[in-house]
């Protein structure tokens, strides 16, 4: 990763409020999240990864997070809104470079979002992973996903409808549990 405080000099305040410690961890721990998705496809030789897409991506996001919590006196928040907060600077600035594709135009085209879908789904389900679901329950459940997918796709998003959707889904687990 590149020296955060030189190249980025606008960010120097959130280097400070953060410390380069703080945001390089934030950083790596997204750059091996890309890499787990890109080789769970067995796509890391067609895609790379743009370090200084990245970077701004995490950049952005500490800097929505300080005015955040400047803005609400919060101290911390909570993994639905950083997880809100990271995927829509990833979706913003689209951090995979498609390198080489093989003709699936649309697989390649929402590479990102993809990524986005994953990250979010993930989150949803960590602690369902044994649940069996009726036949109804998948059906709904598989629905919310390809809309959820289709979201991400084609329609305008913030980081706060994000967290809606997220919170939503959980507001419904705990209705059916």
């Amino acid at each position: 990763m590149n020296d955060i405080e030189t190249i980025y000099t606008q960010y120097e305040d959130i280097v400070a409020e953060f410390s380069e410690q703080v945001i390089k961890n934030r950083y790596s721990s997204l750059y091996k999240e890309c890499i787990v998705f890109l080789e769970s496809l067995g796509i890391h030789d067609s895609v790379r990864i743009d370090e200084t897409i990245l970077t701004h991506a995490v950049m952005d996001y500490f800097t929505d997070i300080s005015r955040m919590k400047e803005f609400h006196h919060m101290r911390h928040i909570s993994e639905r809104k950083v997880l809100a907060y990271e995927t829509y600077w990833l979706l913003r600035r689209k951090p995979f470079q498609v390198m080489k594709t093989d003709g699936e135009e649309e697989f390649w085209a929402f590479l990102n979002e993809k990524f986005a879908f994953t990250r979010i789904a993930s989150f949803l389900t960590r602690d369902q992973k044994s649940v069996i679901l009726d036949e109804a329950s998948k059906k709904a459940f598989l629905n919310f996903l390809d809309t959820l997918y289709y979201f991400l796709k084609y329609r305008d998003y913030d980081p706060k409808m994000l967290e809606l959707v997220i919170m939503g889904f959980q507001a419904g687990q705990l209705i059916h549990s």
